[in-house]
């Protein structure tokens, strides 16, 4: 039972920390615009970056990562190319065509998407206080995205790319709970952006000079993105996936937005209005409700766990 206790705080503290991580990548992909960087090149400077430390890491430090069963490998492509890859790509896109508002909301129906997922796939059995934490999110979520704020014209290709981002996302992270079955976190990690990076050279024809490496702060940005706004992170929701299950950690990870709006108003002075203050709240108050755990619920998590595990 302690076990199962630690295992979820883990999982938790991990999906918080991820959450907090890609809210700053908002504020330094803004950053990164402003120096003249366009969708695709703030992708490829992120995922190049990232690649590159990832891969000195492993041949220094962690030769074994490079240690991956055959028939792991394409689930691994899978994962780097439609998870990481497709969402970055098809939510960058979708941004031309829709107000931000809007397309963060069609990203966020992941969630729903993840824990369909779950009943299916794995037969998981959603409860009334998952049920009810999920429509917490999802409401919180609604709210948060500004959508009711007033929303002119929006472009039904943009509406088909925020869709496409949302389901991109959703196959990051149910592939996921099946690659950390049988591989670590870290190697997830390497090997989906590997793929993700591999991916950009085919997008940008291997012009890799498209990109200023001569500014001085295209590589401070590029390093910040790299790092704490997406190796850190990254490596917390494969974790976070690992301890508790796609679908909890896609419920979990909507914890970006309130910490999204906080940041913008610290970094940027963009303070939210009093709708997506009411949203960010729905969306901790599910967070919070998922992390209520019954002794119940408890004891049937720790049966699914070790019967996984067998």
């Amino acid at each position: 039972m302690q076990k199962v206790k630690k295992r979820r705080l883990q999982g938790v503290g991990a999906v918080l920390v991820a959450g907090t991580g890609y809210a700053l990548m908002s504020i330094l992909v803004k950053g990164a615009f402003q120096l003249g960087l366009g969708p695709i090149q703030v992708i490829a400077l992120q995922s190049w970056i990232a690649s590159i430390l990832l891969l000195l890491y492993a041949v220094f430090f962690k030769r074994e990562v490079f240690i991956v069963p055959l028939h792991t490998l394409w689930l691994l492509a899978l994962q780097g190319l439609v998870g990481a890859f497709g969402t970055s790509l098809l939510y960058a896109y979708a941004l031309m065509f829709l107000p931000v508002s809007v397309a963060i909301l069609l990203l966020y129906l992941y969630p729903a998407l993840v824990l369909a997922a779950g009943v299916i796939i794995w037969h998981k059995k959603v409860g009334r206080q998952e049920l009810v934490a999920f429509l917490l999110t999802l409401s919180g979520t609604t709210l948060a995205s500004g959508i009711f704020s007033g929303v002119s014209e929006v472009a039904l290709v943009g509406i088909i790319l925020g869709l496409a981002s949302a389901i991109a996302y959703a196959t990051f992270n149910i592939v996921g709970e099946l690659v950390l079955a049988k591989v670590s976190p870290l190697v997830a990690m390497c090997f989906t952006q590997w793929v993700c990076a591999i991916a950009l050279l085919f997008v940008m024809k291997g012009d890799v000079m498209n990109i200023p490496w001569q500014n001085a702060q295209t590589w401070k940005i590029g390093i910040l993105l790299a790092t704490v706004a997406s190796i850190i992170p990254f490596y917390m929701i494969l974790l976070g996936i690992e301890r508790l299950g796609a679908d909890q950690a896609a419920i979990l990870s909507t914890f970006e937005l309130p910490m999204t709006f906080l940041m913008a108003a610290v970094f940027l002075e963009e303070f939210p209005k009093v709708t997506q203050l009411i949203g960010g709240s729905l969306v901790l108050g599910g967070i919070f409700l998922l992390n209520w755990r019954s002794k119940g619920e408890q004891r049937n998590e720790e049966a699914f766990y070790q019967e996984r595990s067998d």
